[in-house]
């Protein structure tokens, strides 16, 4: 069981061999958040720091990385709720920035790539 939401690298690994290993059947997206976290996490990575992206951008990267039986706008959704992606509004269109507010979200190993505690 994993505690206070606490994202090791072996708990990453071991989510995301369950997750593939029947590459017959996608998986459900997760209900449990430190579950959520990692396979939001994953598909997170598909995006650059300091890059601006727009809406469909940011649904093509999603669609590349989604491994999950779970529409691809569900998941900008929960990219952006948990703090993976910023939305702006700038001169009447939408950006996304990649964003770290989803490290409050979790306890997170800093030698996951990507994580920067």
């Amino acid at each position: 069981m994993n505690n206070q939401n606490e994202i090791s690298p072996d708990y990453y690994q071991n989510l995301f061999t369950r997750w593939t290993t029947d590459q017959n059947v996608l998986p459900d997206f997760p209900n449990l958040k430190s579950e959520q976290l990692v396979a939001l996490h994953f598909i997170m990575m598909a995006f650059e720091e300091e890059v601006e992206y727009t809406e469909r951008q940011i649904d093509d990267g999603i669609i590349d990385r989604n491994i999950f039986s779970i529409d691809h706008i569900q998941i900008r959704v929960f990219l952006v709720t948990f703090g993976f992606l910023e939305k702006i509004f700038n001169q009447e269109k939408q950006i996304y920035h990649v964003s770290n507010k989803f490290l409050k979200h979790g306890n997170w190993n800093s030698s996951i790539p990507g994580i920067s505690n």
